[in-house]
């Protein structure tokens, strides 16, 4: 790390020699209390782990040792609450899976200019904020293609306007998509939940129990009239729509249960 030299056994203690450090005092405490043991450092500040992390490449220190110490950054709490930092903090740590876990939970944040000079800042590159900016877009657009994956005219329940019913209620159609704009913002704000809603939830799919018309239900449809339930729609149905959503899995920067 430096050399230090020999000073006089008999030096007074204002006299002991100086050495300059790049790394500031914070961060070489931090440093010295991972290598050592002693009660290990709480790294809670993301600018601070950046640092630690900029001297630890610097000494050649071995990753693994480290990673341990900033698992409090990745945690749900500090995602919610300073995401843009956190994503930063990923990319500086080269983890593609916490990079795309932590940008989850940017989409409720405003990329001002001082936010994304922050982030290139933090991260050292600017292809973390082009990156990030893809994730966004992606992951919206992708959602939506889900929303919008089931015909709803061809499908919709009979009270919704669908099946055989002559009266094509637009009013409830353009709701509906209105509607499923909302769910798309709604799965888009929620990033802590491990996966996006199941998509036969997503897209108000009635299961057989459901269906209309039949002994089970009345000729009332019981989903909530501001939204279209899918009562005509066969098993064979949601499994050929399964599999196109299916399709796009791996292009969606989230998970997802089907």
């Amino acid at each position: 790390m430096f050399s230090i030299p020999t000073p006089n056994t008999e030096a007074e203690p204002g006299q002991l020699p100086v050495i300059e450090m790049a790394e500031s005092g914070q961060v070489l405490s931090a440093l010295l209390s991972v290598i050592y043991p002693v009660v290990p450092p709480r790294i809670s500040e993301v600018s601070l782990a950046v640092g630690l992390l900029q001297a630890w490449k610097k000494y050649l220190m071995p990753m693994e040792r480290l990673q341990p110490f900033l698992a409090e950054l990745f945690s749900e709490s500090s995602l919610l609450e300073n995401p843009l930092d956190i994503y930063a903090l990923a990319w500086k740590l080269d983890s593609t899976t916490e990079a795309k876990r932590a940008s989850r939970y940017t989409h409720g944040v405003e990329l001002t200019a001082e936010a994304m000079s922050r982030l290139t800042m933090l991260s050292g590159t600017e292809a973390s904020l082009s990156t990030l900016i893809d994730l966004r877009k992606t992951r919206k657009i992708l959602l939506k293609l889900i929303a919008f994956a089931v015909p709803i005219r061809q499908f919709a329940c009979p009270n919704h306007g669908g099946g055989d019913n002559d009266v094509y209620d637009i009013t409830a159609y353009i709701f509906h998509l209105l509607e499923m704009e909302n769910q798309v913002e709604k799965a888009l704000a929620r990033p802590h939940f491990e996966a996006c809603h199941d998509f036969r939830d997503f897209l108000a799919l009635r299961t057989d129990d459901w269906r209309w018309p039949g002994s089970r239900l009345s000729k009332r449809c019981s989903h909530p009239t501001n939204n279209y339930c899918f009562g005509n729609i066969e098993p064979d149905q949601i499994e050929y729509f399964s599999a196109i959503i299916n399709s796009w899995k791996d292009m969606l920067p989230m998970e997802i249960t089907w």
